[in-house]
């Protein structure tokens, strides 16, 4: 009897440590689907069903009229934006308070790759977002457009003169041709601008 009881006890314990923090957004008002335990709203990433991406946009589309949607990254309540001035706010003003995105799970080891804008987290983002904006600023990116379409039409040359001999046509190797000849002629053309 009195190990049931320590079972049900540990049992109710555990429900409660799992579930503590899922009354986050309900409190703030935010809709949001109902998490499960230890899990929240990820359990079909823990279970390799769906990628982080895929439910982040299936979480986006489910709540068309929303600004912002909750969720749970296991334990973790974390916010899906919806709205196109809340982004841009965040992205230009508020961007110091919002550089911690979950990407990199281990705070003290960064992989190589990782060290880009998209997945840099803290400190490593925010020194990236400094160096990185001066060179895409809205002149700049006008300045860049006639470069672009000059590349991407002589893309769109070279895929029409291919000769239709019925030969199988390496994509990866005409895009990685078309990656590298557009960005060093972007490179060139900006660093030979400012000097």
């Amino acid at each position: 009897m009195l190990t049931l009881a320590v079972v049900f006890v540990l049992c109710v314990a555990l429900y409660l440590y799992g579930t503590r923090t899922f009354t986050y957004w309900e409190k703030k008002g935010i809709k949001h689907d109902k998490p499960l335990p230890f899990f929240g709203n990820n359990s079909r990433m823990y279970l390799r069903k769906k990628s982080m991406t895929q439910i982040g946009e299936e979480m986006y589309w489910k709540y068309p009229k929303e600004k912002v949607v909750g969720f749970y990254r296991a334990m973790r309540p974390e916010l899906v934006v919806r709205d196109p001035e809340i982004v841009k706010r965040i992205l230009v003003s508020d961007f110091g308070h919002f550089h911690m995105r979950g990407f990199n799970t281990h705070q003290k080891v960064v992989e190589p790759m990782a060290k880009n804008l998209f997945l840099a987290e803290g400190d490593l983002w925010k020194l990236l977002r400094q160096r990185m904006s001066p060179a895409f600023t809205s002149g700049k990116l006008k300045a860049m457009f006639p470069l672009i379409v000059e590349r991407a039409e002589r893309l769109q040359n070279h895929a029409i003169k291919a000769p239709p001999t019925g030969r199988v046509l390496d994509s990866r190797e005409i895009m990685a041709r078309y990656t590298t000849d557009l960005v060093s002629s972007l490179y060139f053309s900006s660093f030979y601008s400012c000097h």
